[in-house]
């Protein structure tokens, strides 16, 4: 049951935890800003042809850096969550502490754990949060993640597309790619027959497609072939006679190509870091198709599995150092828990980095390894509180 304790801490606790999501998400933000900057403003020194003034071209960038951010909070969110809980339920803590509040709700018999539990619940709470940012959320918006800081809007011209396979398992290629014209130049498309057993479409040419020019036809799901498309049907036999080839390779005019690749994926695509911004389900779609590397999926998986665990771990490691019958001093505690808290962080990540390309136990050690030697040293801390 619900008591008044309880949703006393918990609005005291999420008031807190608004708090620490605006201060942390904005810090991370304005660093961001001020080591990229450079990179928002490239489009300022392009010439008078491409910006009619200064403070046109001004607006602009600044129209650039706060479309990009916004779309990036769900993002920065997944990388600050454990910090954000810990420091609102530190918050939380000491200002009960502060305020000689633990006293009185010790001396009605509640003791050091029930004063927590609540605390505790809405950090398994956030951390579904969490998980819902990176299942729902953040596949929804992957292409805007997916763009760079030099071109938020698209307009750059992409050389060069080679080999991207669609859901249908043929192979996309394009010379020139315009995200914010939604054309492509040069396009070629490889359609081969399955191989026998084999699910990968990794087998012989069936097909091209060949257009000099695409636009995208979001209605239809498809490319429009503008300028000279054309389907060249290569035949399902392997071995057919030389002197039918003429007769096979004829070309069949065709003005459209229905596909899954979007401008939207073709930019994702692009980026060395889309997988990352797909959810478990998509990643796996893609595995079982042959076109995600298993050793790059493994270390997601492992990453989503040990994220929220690795939370409440930290969370675990600061809150005893709050949890006092006295009132004590609040920075040295504050001290204590940051110290901790910050090696148990730095632990995490540098196993992270330094992740072999092997699988297998070797690559699953980094991420779970600070989770079995801090989570003992989380659960002697709350032990050793004393109620």
């Amino acid at each position: 049951m619900i008591r008044i304790l309880d949703r006393y801490l918990l609005r005291s606790f999420l008031a807190n935890y608004v708090l620490s999501l605006f201060v942390l998400i904005s810090l991370y933000v304005v660093l961001d800003l001020s080591f990229n900057a450079d990179e928002f403003t490239e489009t300022m020194t392009d010439g008078p042809r491409q910006q009619s003034s200064f403070l046109g071209g001004a607006l602009k960038v600044v129209g650039n850096i706060i479309d990009y951010y916004v779309f990036n909070i769900p993002l920065y969110f997944v990388q600050l969550s454990g910090a954000i809980t810990l420091f609102a339920a530190c918050v939380t803590l000491a200002r009960l502490q502060r305020q000689n509040e633990v006293t009185a709700v010790l001396s009605s018999g509640t003791s050091m754990y029930r004063l927590a539990m609540p605390i505790l619940f809405a950090g398994l709470a956030m951390n579904a949060v969490l998980i819902l940012d990176q299942e729902l959320l953040i596949p929804a918006i992957a292409p805007k993640l997916a763009r760079p800081r030099d071109n938020v809007e698209g307009a750059r011209i992409h050389k060069d597309l080679w080999y991207i396979k669609d859901a249908d398992g043929r192979l996309f290629s394009a010379q020139e790619f315009s995200p914010k014209d939604q054309e492509i130049t040069g396009l070629i498309v490889l359609e081969r027959l399955p191989e026998p057993g084999d699910t990968a479409n990794n087998g012989q040419l069936r097909s091209v497609i060949r257009a000099d020019r695409a636009r995208w036809n979001e209605r239809k799901g498809g490319w429009d072939l503008t300028q000279r498309g054309f389907r060249l049907d290569i035949g399902r036999q392997a071995d057919f006679a030389v002197s039918d080839i003429g007769e096979k390779l004829t070309p069949v005019a065709t003005d459209f190509y229905k596909t899954d690749l979007s401008p939207a994926n073709l930019l994702l695509r692009k980026s060395a870091q889309w997988l990352d911004f797909l959810s478990l389900g998509q990643i796996k779609l893609l595995q079982n198709r042959g076109d995600a590397d298993p050793v790059r999926v493994a270390r997601i998986r492992h990453t989503r599995f040990t994220l929220p665990i690795s939370n409440m771990v930290l969370l675990l490691l600061g809150i005893p150092f709050f949890m006092n019958r006295l009132p004590g001093n609040v920075l040295g505690q504050g001290s204590k828990a940051l110290a901790i808290c910050a090696v148990a962080f730095l632990t995490t990540f540098l196993g992270q980095q330094v992740v072999g390309t092997t699988g297998g136990f070797w690559q699953a050690l980094p991420y779970w390894l600070p989770i079995f030697v801090f989570g003992p040293i989380a659960v002697l801390l709350m032990d050793n509180v004393d109620t």
